[in-house]
């Protein structure tokens, strides 16, 4: 009989705990992801719930200390941007012989800096055929200030293999 009543007082409690809202997971501790969580539930009142008037998302919702991750003191190297990549194109591309018109081995390329400050790039040229395979490569490098242009004249390293280029392909990356 006092068994029987153990497990009805152990259900009861469990009950009663349940419907009061109240929670047994921890608060603010690390999860698997090794993020800082925080329960909603938590003693016998949630955020959800009124507290004598008070709730607390009467805060200032603007502000979120959680939302800083990482150990303080720690700072990333920015990484360039969409809008901050250079924008190139081709002007004149390598050209083979063409009756009295001599082979044309350089391709004359127009870097234009999207970046706010003064920064290097690295413009790699790729000579294709007509099928899209690589002939040859080149690269130069430039520096620009803010919203400047330059127009570079970049070689191919192997121009006997002009008779077989197509077209050029232009990257630019910041270096």
């Amino acid at each position: 009989m006092m068994r029987r009543q153990m497990k009805l007082a152990a259900v009861l409690v469990v009950v009663v705990l349940a419907l009061t809202g109240f929670s047994t997971a921890s608060s603010g501790g690390k999860g698997k992801s090794g993020k800082s969580s925080s329960s909603g539930g938590g003693g016998c009142s949630s955020s959800k719930k009124s507290n004598n008037g008070y709730r607390d998302t009467d805060y200032d919702d603007d502000y979120d200390d959680s939302s800083s991750s990482g150990s303080s003191g720690s700072y990333s190297t920015p990484t360039p941007t969409a809008s901050d990549a250079p924008a190139v194109r081709v002007i004149r591309c390598a050209a083979p012989r063409k009756g009295k018109r001599k082979a044309v081995t350089s391709s004359l390329i127009e870097v234009r800096s999207n970046d706010r400050y003064t920064q290097a790039y690295e413009i790699d040229v790729r000579f294709v055929d007509a099928r899209g395979n690589t002939v040859d490569t080149a690269e130069a490098t430039t520096t620009l200030d803010s919203g400047e242009e330059d127009t570079l004249t970049v070689r191919m390293d192997s121009p006997g293999k002009v008779s077989k280029v197509k077209r050029c392909e232009v990257t630019a990356k910041a270096v």
